[in-house]
């Protein structure tokens, strides 16, 4: 007979088993680490510290933070997941998990212990015309050049960089949230490997599916696959940008006032995000339809506040994206900014 666990009991179970895996202190690691890493595996690979693809592994997206762990395991499947959770238990070792590698703070590596790395698991499939299958090592912008070309989205971000893992975990909102919800809402199915390094798959416990919506980044276990139902891509996406130059703080104040009195009253098909980078404020609309008068009248509101106001073109979906990929290499940031949609 199966045990049914309860949502407050799985949540239970999931945190300690996880904790245990994340917080237990380092013991003397020796620098013989060769000695004890398993025999050769198809499934993972492990790098430690002189080791040329330990360096490539170990740097995240901003190059302020800079971490080293005692070994990283490249894990080419879910059983290399398994095998490493397995062997970061018997040595003791803390685990962080890498996807993309773009947490702004660095969580995705640690000091001391072990980095499972995700980034071979990023291939994207169709399972059938609406529900695809992606690994969380997929970058956003993989995912999008693969199923844009087949009329279809699902509501991620638009950080061509990011990994898919990390994104869907920590909710995911971005140019068409408001329509059509955060990425983690389109979340039908999700395979991991929990913090006792067995695999689990929510078929089978409706609550892991749960906990994965809920904004966990990955507390309950190691992502390795995802299946996301897709919705119907808009054809063409504009963009509106307003700038305020050398504003100071009660100016700054009296935009972000505005905006959000603005924002509140915009039509579903719209997005709007305001960023304060030192000294000058900008605000960006965007929409999937023809203005109506009720962007208009936005884009009117907001002009008022802005000493420059850009209007840009209908772009078709593919190409729009595109333009919000961003930098595609690490760069030195401190993020302090935050949008509303």
């Amino acid at each position: 007979m199966q045990n049914k666990f309860h949502r407050k009991d799985f949540l239970k179970l999931a945190v300690l088993a996880n904790a245990s895996l994340l917080t237990k202190p380092v013991q003397a690691f020796t620098d013989n680490l060769s000695a004890v890493i398993p025999s050769l595996s198809i499934n993972v690979v492990y790098y430690k510290k002189g080791d040329a693809q330990y360096e490539v592994l170990r740097k995240g997206f901003n190059k302020r933070i800079n971490k080293f762990p005692a070994i990283i395991a490249q894990c080419n499947n879910t059983q290399g997941v398994a095998e490493a959770i397995q062997y970061a238990i018997a040595n003791n070792l803390p685990v962080a998990v890498k996807s993309g590698g773009h947490c702004m703070e660095g969580f995705s590596c640690n000091n001391g212990g072990m980095v499972i790395n995700l980034s071979a698991l990023n291939k994207v499939s169709w399972v059938n015309t609406e529900i695809i299958k992606v690994g969380p090592g997929c970058t956003l912008s993989h995912l999008y050049d693969t199923i844009l070309p087949k009329g279809k989205i699902i509501p991620a971000g638009s950080c061509g960089t990011v990994g898919v893992g990390g994104l869907v975990l920590g909710g995911g909102y971005g140019l068409m949230s408001r329509k059509l919800g955060l990425a983690c809402d389109s979340l039908v199915e999700v395979t991991m490997v929990d913090g006792r390094g067995n695999i689990r798959n929510s078929n089978t416990d409706k609550d892991l599916l749960w906990a994965c919506k809920g904004g966990g980044n990955g507390n309950f276990g190691v992502i390795t696959e995802l299946k996301f139902k897709t919705h119907t891509a808009p054809a063409t996406l504009q963009s509106f940008r307003f700038k305020a130059y050398k504003v100071n703080t009660a100016r700054a104040k009296a935009i972000l006032k505005n905006w959000f009195e603005v924002s509140a009253n915009l039509p579903q098909s719209c997005f709007s995000a305001y960023v304060l980078n030192g000294k000058n404020a900008y605000i960006l609309l965007t929409t999937t339809e023809k203005p109506t008068s009720a962007i208009e009248k936005a884009i009117q509101q907001l002009s008022l506040l802005a000493d420059k106001t850009t209007r840009g073109l209908p772009i078709p979906i593919t190409s729009a994206l595109k333009t919000f990929y961003g930098i595609q290499h690490p760069v030195y940031f401190k993020n302090s900014s935050a949008g509303l949609y």
